[in-house]
């Protein structure tokens, strides 16, 4: 980038330099005074010492990109030398590295252990140290990632405190109480986390670290919601992880080595067998399904116990270790797996009760039916990506990905066009991505009670940035997913071409709806939530859509009304500027009657309805001389939603004061 950016600088500094030489040479032929000379000659001499100092600078980038490149041939070629030791029968997991232990008490061929490094503790906390001041630049932004995490869930612990929830769900309730009072351990869990994977290239001992930090953290977490049978098996699995971990520390001899193996596979069929015994009876114990499902493991872990003390014995030492291996760092991930999934989950229910509970009128059923989608999306990604760990335990992943990678790119030909399985997935993947995006932009920013409500929009306003970021979106993802296959767009012209004189003759109906939909959307003559009468079509408007509008009766049907009805039809709005409405109730009584008497009583019992609004006030009108009565009209405004029940109430109560007054 600096050797980029210098040869651009570098251009513009020749020309500069080349000018004012130049000029330089016309003031010295012009018999320029010689002040005028000296000042040319001096910004000259300052352009060609810039000019040179770049050059030096450049050809230092170039030496260093130099000796970079040649540490990146040497690091390629060790890694190759690893990669096929690594894949050399001696690594082989049913390769005989050792005598039976009869036949050999000591075997102290250092040559074929899995052993650690020979660096010392100190060289590996000197290592830990030099790490930070190497990768300074990635502490900064890590801090802003744990400032992002804190901000996150005291947003929604903010709306766990603010509005009420259904505590009468045991696992809403339980959900709620980990992100409301455990939150300062969930951040610290979270932050942990996210830097065993954000500092991959961290020295052993600092992620060996960060790893029993994040098992410890997870104790306080879960413990309570585990059976209180099986609460201290977390104590149990720290245990196994520190255990396990011992080996890159310590320079064991052979026979060191498989007496280590065999205390490690002796301990967990211990602990497994004090946790669960007796088996039969576990099994039938009241536990959540993950539970269930982990009882079920257990003669699983039996198995790998036992087979790994078998295989010490016969010198099957890389069976073994793999077997230890898969019960005490399969728990460790298991746990922080499981503690990960209750905070996603407690997460995300916060965080939906956090967007549904500043709105006046919540859609229960709605709510029920986003959170139980959550839930399960979050606990099938949980449960591959710890599939996906298992297999990195058994050094399988990395066989898996290249079998993908491989399937994924092998080229198919089908007559002059070529494509692969890959292609075909981006493409897919992208657009879902695509629709994804625009439904989660639509629950978010949807609604003037949605996440701009801070911004205090005028109202309609959110659902129009809503709807032109969703249509970027969907844009960009259609352009993605065609770039994706390979598929050269300028070769879209024609079609482009084809497909406006389509528009012009076939579609012009489709599009008309499609400009009229931006235009309800921008000009908001109407807005969700509004009452609206087109077309002697009296209803409320549940959705603007790209095409076509809905509008719900209030017969309790859904009526699709193009929406470019709605632009060319006189409309009427009941709810656009306001939401009352004019009541009027027309009124007869005999001849004999005192007319200002009538008038009194009409407007009282328009006042004495609660939801008559007072301003404008109630207003009480003789309207004409009827064949046998005097006519008279009441007048008052209520919400509009309360029109007919008004009409109805006041009605009555008029027919029982004119009647009393008669």
């Amino acid at each position: 980038d600096n050797i980029q950016r210098n040869a651009r600088i570098l251009e513009n500094v020749d020309y500069y330099e080349k000018t004012w030489k130049l000029t330089l040479d016309e003031a010295k032929n012009e018999n320029v005074p010689q002040e005028i000379k000296n000042n040319i000659n001096l910004i000259w001499i300052g352009f060609r010492n810039v000019k040179t100092g770049i050059t030096k600078e450049n050809n230092k980038y170039l030496s260093l990109e130099s000796k970079i490149n040649h540490e990146i041939s040497i690091t390629n070629d060790i890694v190759e030398q690893l990669e096929n030791l690594k894949s050399s029968e001696i690594y082989d997991i049913f390769y005989r590295r050792h005598a039976p232990i009869w036949k050999a008490a000591i075997d102290s061929d250092m040559l074929e252990l899995p052993l650690a490094g020979e660096e010392s503790g100190l060289i590996k906390l000197k290592n830990t140290l030099e790490f930070f001041k190497t990768f300074e630049h990635l502490i900064y932004l890590y801090i802003v990632i744990v400032l992002l995490v804190f901000a996150f869930f005291r947003y929604v612990k903010k709306g766990i405190h603010l509005y009420e929830y259904d505590d009468t769900n045991e696992f809403l309730k339980e959900s709620m109480d980990l992100i409301y009072y455990k939150s300062w351990m969930i951040i610290a869990f979270i932050c942990l986390l996210t830097a065993k994977f954000y500092f991959v290239n961290a020295p052993q001992l600092l992620d060996n670290l960060i790893s029993l930090f994040i098992l410890i953290l997870a104790v306080p977490i879960i413990r309570t919601s585990l059976t209180k049978r099986f609460r201290d098996v977390v104590y149990a699995i720290i245990l196994f992880y520190i255990f396990n971990s011992v080996k890159t520390y310590v320079w064991f001899e052979s026979y060191q080595y498989r007496a280590y193996l065999l205390l490690g596979a002796l301990l967990v069929i211990f602990s497994l067998y004090y946790f669960t015994k007796p088996y039969i009876e576990t099994r039938k114990l009241a536990v959540k399904p993950m539970g269930v499902f982990f009882i079920r493991l257990t003669p699983v872990i039996y198995i790998l116990g036992f087979t790994s003390i078998v295989a010490n014995i016969l010198g099957y030492t890389n069976l073994a270790d793999t077997s230890l291996k898969f019960c005490t760092h399969g728990s460790a991930i298991s746990i922080v797996f499981y503690v990960t999934l209750r905070i996603l989950e407690g997460a995300s229910l916060a965080l939906v009760h956090r967007h549904f509970g500043p709105k006046t009128n919540v859609d229960h059923i709605q709510k029920s039916i986003i959170e139980k989608k959550l839930l399960k999306v979050i606990q099938y990604v949980v449960f591959i990506l710890w599939v996906l760990f298992f297999l990195n335990i058994l050094d399988q992943f990395s066989t898996i990905v290249d079998f993908f990678n491989n399937f994924l790119r092998e080229p198919y030909i089908v007559g002059s066009i070529s494509f692969t399985i890959g292609d075909i997935v981006s493409f897919l993947m992208i657009l879902i991505g695509s629709f994804l995006a625009t439904s989660f932009i639509s629950f978010i920013i949807d609604g003037d009670e949605g996440a701009l409500k801070f911004l205090k929009l005028p109202k309609g306003i959110p659902n129009a940035i809503s709807l032109v970021i969703r249509y970027l979106i969907l844009a960009f993802g259609i352009i993605f997913a065609l770039s994706s296959l390979g598929i050269d767009l300028s070769k879209f012209n024609l079609m482009a071409g084809a497909l406006g004189l389509g528009i012009g003759f076939g579609l012009q109906n489709v599009i008309s709806n499609f400009v009229s939909g931006l235009i309800l959307v921008f000009e908001r003559p109407i807005l969700p939530g509004d009452t609206v009468e087109v077309n002697n079509l009296l209803g409320t408007v549940n959705k603007i859509g790209i095409r076509s509008s809905n509008i719900g009766t209030f017969d309790g049907a859904d009526v699709v009304v193009p929406n470019n009805n709605l632009v060319s039809n006189d409309l009427i709005n009941w709810t656009l500027s306001n939401n009352i409405k004019r009541v009027e109730i027309l009124v007869g009584t005999t001849y004999d009657s005192d007319p200002n008497k009538v008038l009194e009583i009409l407007n009282q019992c328009a006042l004495d309805y609660a939801e008559t609004i007072t301003n404008p006030p109630p207003m009480a009108l003789f309207s004409d001389f009827g064949d046998s009565s005097l006519n008279f009209k009441l007048r008052f405004w209520v919400p509009f939603e309360m029109g007919l029940q008004a009409k109805s109430d006041v009605s009555i109560a008029c027919l029982l004061y004119t009647s009393d007054a008669a």
